[in-house]
């Protein structure tokens, strides 16, 4: 007879999650999709995972900087431009660039087709800020924009 194979685990963070294309809440806000497609309750505190949708012509907020989180953002359709502390990098499908907290950063799309990057945030916690954001009335308010990144931790960085 085999003995029972043991973990010290909790059940929580054994549980494994499928994520389909379409999967998640979207919290959407300035002009992006933002899907939530696991939140830090669902990850046992370790990341936050999240796609975000980029249409043509548009990009992320104003050159900023996350004083509590790091970034890695993998492009999974379309291209993208991702401008980290001043240099930019073109991100195409499959590409990864790791945005480390304290670095100010930028992304948008000047091409002709709908960017999706695939997001990984460590520490979890960004969720919540993208759900105050979708709650802005539309458009791009960077004054509301700014008051909501404060609360998280985020800042637009001055030129």
């Amino acid at each position: 007879m085999t003995a029972e194979p043991t973990t010290t685990e909790p059940a929580a963070a054994r549980r494994h999650h499928v994520c389909h294309p379409g999967d998640g809440t979207n919290l959407g806000a300035i002009g992006l999709g933002i899907y939530t497609r696991l939140t830090g309750a669902d990850t046992n505190g370790a990341y936050s995972l999240f796609e975000y949708v980029v249409p043509p012509g548009l990009g992320g907020p104003p050159t900023h900087v996350h004083s509590r989180e790091d970034e890695l953002f993998t492009c999974v359709q379309g291209r993208v431009i991702v401008e980290l502390d001043g240099e930019p990098h073109e991100l195409g499908v499959g590409d990864s660039l790791l945005m480390p907290r304290g670095v100010p950063h930028v992304f948008y799309n000047p091409f002709e087709d709908e960017t999706r990057i695939v997001a990984v945030v460590s520490p979890p916690g960004l969720e919540n800020y993208y759900r105050e954001l979708s709650q802005l009335p539309p458009g791009r308010d960077m004054t509301l924009v700014a008051e909501v990144m404060t609360r998280y931790g985020l800042s637009l960085q001055k030129k």
